[in-house]
C-alpha cells in the first residue's frame, strides 16, 4: 500500500444490486460519527444495551454489478491500495453472478478475502465448491443477515488479511537478507582466493623447495578463514528463520519457513564443525613448528 505498511487495511468493497443493502452496511461498518457516544448515553441514562459492539473505522465502496466490482478491485490494485475483503451478493441480474465476480476479482487479486451474501436457494453449495475450489478466503453468509455477523465476519478478515500481509513482508525481507548475505559471501569468497592465490605465489617463490606445503597451509588457513566468516550470516539467517516461525503463518508458509530453518541450522552446525577442526590443526601445526 503506497502509506506506511504499519497502517492496517481496512478498505472494503460491498457489491450489491440492491441499495437499501448498500445503506444496511453503511450504518453497520460505517456509522456517523458520534453514534458510539450516543449508545454509552443511552445505556448510561436508561440501562440500554448498545445494539452492536464497538466496531474498527472501515472505509466502504460500493457497487452495483460485478462488472462495476471487478473494476474498482482492478483500480484498488493497480494504485497499490487493494480491498481487504469484499461482500459479493450471490445473485445481481441482468450481469455477472456472484461466483463469476469473484473468479474475476481473484484474477486481478488472489488475495482479496470475500464473504458471499446468498440465501439457501440462490446457488448450490456443490456448485460454489466446484467452481471456486477449496479456498480459505471464502466465507459464505445467509441472508436474513444480523449486524453482529456483518461486524464480526468484517474485523476477522480484514485481520486475517493484515496478518497474512505482514507474513508476506517478513518472508520478502528474510529473501532479501538471504539474497544480500549470499553476495557478501561470494565477494568476500573471491576476494580470499585472490588473496591466498598471491601468497601461494610468493611462498612458492622464496621457498620452491617447499611449494607444496606452502600451498598445502595457505588452503588451510582458506578453509579457516571461510568457516570463520560465514558463522555470522548464518546465525543471523537462523535467528531471521525463528522469527519468522513465530509469526502468523499459513500451514504452506510455515512448512517453507521450518525447512528453511532446518537447513540453516544444518550449515551452520557444519560451519561450526569445520571451524573447531581447523583451529585444533592450527594448533597442532604450531606445536609441531616450535618442536
Amino acid at each position: 500500500m503506497k502509506s506506511d505498511e504499519a497502517t492496517e487495511n481496512r478498505r472494503i468493497l460491498v457489491i450489491d444490486d440492491n441499495q437499501a443493502i448498500h445503506e444496511d452496511f453503511r450504518k453497520i461498518l460505517a456509522p456517523p460519527k458520534g453514534s458510539d457516544l450516543l449508545d454509552r448515553a443511552r445505556a448510561v441514562l436508561f440501562g440500554e444495551t448498545p445494539s452492536l459492539p464497538p466496531s474498527e473505522h472501515y472505509e466502504l465502496d460500493f457497487a452495483d454489478q460485478g462488472r462495476e466490482g471487478f473494476g474498482l478491485v482492478q483500480s484498488a490494485h493497480r494504485d497499490n491500495r487493494p480491498y481487504a475483503m469484499a461482500f459479493v451478493d450471490m445473485l445481481m441480474p441482468p450481469g455477472w453472478d456472484g461466483l463469476e465476480t469473484i473468479e474475476h476479482m481473484w484474477y486481478v487479486d488472489p488475495d482479496l478475502e470475500i464473504v458471499i451474501c446468498t440465501a439457501y436457494s440462490d446457488h448450490p453449495w456443490e456448485d460454489v465448491s466446484r467452481r471456486i475450489g477449496n479456498t480459505d478466503k471464502l466465507l459464505i453468509l445467509m441472508k436474513p443477515f444480523n449486524s453482529i455477523e456483518v461486524v464480526q465476519l468484517a474485523n476477522s478478515l480484514t485481520t486475517k488479511w493484515n496478518l497474512r500481509r505482514s507474513a508476506k513482508l517478513q518472508i520478502e525481507s528474510l529473501a532479501s537478507c538471504v539474497s544480500q548475505r549470499t553476495a557478501e559471501l561470494h565477494e568476500a569468497n573471491d576476494r580470499l582466493q585472490e588473496n591466498i592465490a598471491s601468497r601461494i605465489a610468493e611462498t612458492a617463490k622464496d621457498q620452491p623447495q617447499d611449494g607444496a606445503a606452502a600451498a598445502l597451509h595457505q588452503k588451510a588457513e582458506f578453509l579457516a578463514i571461510m568457516s570463520h566468516e560465514m558463522l555470522t550470516p548464518m546465525n543471523e539467517l537462523v535467528g531471521k528463520a525463528s522469527l519468522l516461525l513465530d509469526s502468523p503463518l499459513n500451514p504452506r508458509q510455515r512448512e517453507h519457513a521450518t525447512t528453511l530453518q532446518r537447513c540453516a541450522q544444518d550449515l551452520l552446525a557444519l560451519l561450526k564443525d569445520m571451524d573447531e577442526f581447523m583451529a585444533v590443526r592450527k594448533q597442532e601445526t604450531r606445536a609441531g613448528d616450535h618442536q
